[in-house]
């Protein structure tokens, strides 16, 4: 997935659960990006082969699927937001 759809994907997911927080492209991987939210930071790596991980600290959580690291974002960034409907359309 490009940087630039998916950087608009998880910037779009901090404004529903109304985190402040920001999105940016990993300059030092290709298919990361940091997500800077009220002090912590988060790495979202994802690999063809491999799938999705999200690493905070030393701690590396691994998802198959675009909608699992969403899930496991919310939980981290804002564990009271409620659970919603996942679409993700392309124009």
């Amino acid at each position: 997935m490009e940087h630039e759809r998916l950087s608009r994907v998880l910037s779009g997911a901090l404004r529903v659960w109304r985190v402040e927080g920001s999105v940016s492209a990993d300059p030092q991987e290709p298919h990361a990006w940091l997500i800077d939210c009220e002090g912590v930071r988060v790495t979202v790596h994802h690999d063809p082969r491999s799938g999705w991980a999200i690493a905070l600290g030393d701690s590396v959580e691994r998802h198959a699927g675009l909608p699992g690291v969403l899930r496991a974002l919310r939980a981290r960034l804002a564990p009271d937001a409620p659970a919603g409907r996942l679409i993700i359309a392309s124009a």
